[in-house]
């Protein structure tokens, strides 16, 4: 998926249990209310929880890449 909205990424990452919230300059990244990531636009990523399994850890990078997707689309 290349969302090209930020409705269309919220609504993506929703699918997931993913919530994407603004705050100043950067997007939380949230799973289940819990933060998962800062992302600071270009391109800087600060992941706050790593303790997932497999499965998760590749639902996680399918929502980086998304939110990387909608990021660049936006440049």
């Amino acid at each position: 998926m290349k969302p090209e909205t930020m409705k269309a990424l919220q609504d993506w990452l929703h699918g997931r249990n993913y919530t994407l919230e603004q705050a100043g300059a950067s997007l939380l990244l949230k799973y289940r209310g819990q933060e998962r990531a800062v992302i600071t636009p270009p391109d800087r990523y600060q992941v706050k929880n790593v303790d997932m399994n497999f499965n998760e850890w590749v639902e996680f990078n399918k929502c980086i890449r998304n939110i990387r997707h909608y990021l660049n689309a936006q440049s």
